[in-house]
């Protein structure tokens, strides 16, 4: 058995087969079913995995400058 250490996807509330909440990271065997299905619908991700979300980068219009005069 080799345990992988996993928490909920962002915006995720993932319980334990018994109705537990499960905490901010954990270890699971990815040979059960029930943990295989919550890796495999995204309920839970591998913290490897676990992206923390990107700040969207800010797009600034190219402004034309007039050109220069001699």
């Amino acid at each position: 058995m080799t345990a992988i250490l996993v928490a909920p996807a962002q915006g995720r509330r993932v319980v334990t087969p018994s109705g537990q909440l499960v905490p901010e990271k954990f270890k699971v065997n990815p040979a059960d079913p029930y943990w295989a299905r919550a890796l495999r619908d995204g309920d839970i991700v591998s913290v490897d995995q676990a992206v923390t979300p990107a700040v969207p980068a800010v797009v600034q219009p190219v402004t034309d400058t007039p050109a220069e005069k001699k």
